[in-house]
């Protein structure tokens, strides 16, 4: 059942990503290219590994056994915890991943920044899912729900910087962008992750906490799940402006030419 569940994901996923791929404007990247950032994320699964190994034995260390031994809050500890397993880790690895694509792939506009950082999103939820899968069969089908989580972190972080890109090359400070580029998909999957994942208030001894733990996971599911597709159709619908936003033919005045109209099936009714 949990690998059935991580094929649907992964199928999405592709569906999702194909799509992206096929409404660039002028023309979309090339198909090799845009295959390299799904590859790295694969990788960048096994990347974690090492880190999530540093990062217990530093707990261990400076906390003499877990976090619990030195905070007794369990909100805090939930945050902590997802901060230095999840949101941290995962969205660290998969930015140095994202920087090699931009290294080998170079990128023309923003959009090609939002759409090549999702497909590293799209690759480690491919193999994340299977491994789940095999380890929680149940529970991984309610992963199916937020198939495009991993991905939207990476459209995010994509998109921040190739804003930041863009203002340098117009003269301004990219700084913001960059900031949020990574504080946004880390603080977006600590919190999911604090609320669900680890959330320690599901085996606390006061039932009452218990019912504030699901009430709290049940809106960060609801509130995920919405931004999703906020975040998709919003990435759709600004797909001309995305593109326009070029590195490659920047007018004088620092301005961004028009994009080009799409074609075909893609072409905007007036």
């Amino acid at each position: 059942m949990g690998l059935i569940a991580a094929v649907i994901a992964t199928v999405i996923c592709a569906v999702l990503y194909v799509r992206m791929y096929q409404r660039e404007v002028p023309e979309p990247i090339g198909k090799r290219q845009a295959a390299i950032p799904v590859g790295l994320g694969v990788i960048a699964v096994f990347c974690t590994l090492p880190l999530y190994i540093l990062s217990g034995f530093m707990i261990k260390t400076l906390t003499g056994g877990s976090i619990s031994n030195v905070v007794s809050s369990l909100a805090l500890r939930s945050l902590i915890g997802s901060f230095i397993l999840a949101g941290f880790t995962e969205e660290f690895i998969k930015l140095l991943m994202f920087l090699i694509v931009v290294k080998v792939v170079k990128p023309k506009n923003v959009y090609e920044y939002g759409f090549l950082c999702a497909g590293v999103g799209f690759g480690f939820t491919g193999l994340e899912d299977v491994i789940y899968g095999l380890q929680n069969p149940v529970s991984s089908i309610f992963r199916v729900f937020f198939f495009g989580m991993h991905m939207m972190f990476g459209l995010i972080m994509g998109l921040q910087l190739g804003f930041a890109k863009f203002s340098k090359q117009q003269g301004k400070s990219g700084l913001k962008h960059t900031i949020l580029a990574l504080f946004l998909p880390v603080l977006w999957h600590t919190l999911f992750d604090a609320s669900t994942v680890t959330n320690v208030a599901f085996n606390a001894d006061d039932e009452n906490v218990q019912m504030i733990g699901v009430i709290v996971a049940i809106v960060m599911c609801v509130v995920s799940i919405v931004l999703q597709f906020v975040l998709l159709f919003r990435f759709k619908n600004k797909t001309a402006e995305y593109c326009a936003m070029r590195f490659d033919d920047m007018v004088s005045g620092g301005e961004a030419p028009e994009a080009e109209a799409p074609k075909g099936r893609h072409a905007r009714k007036e």
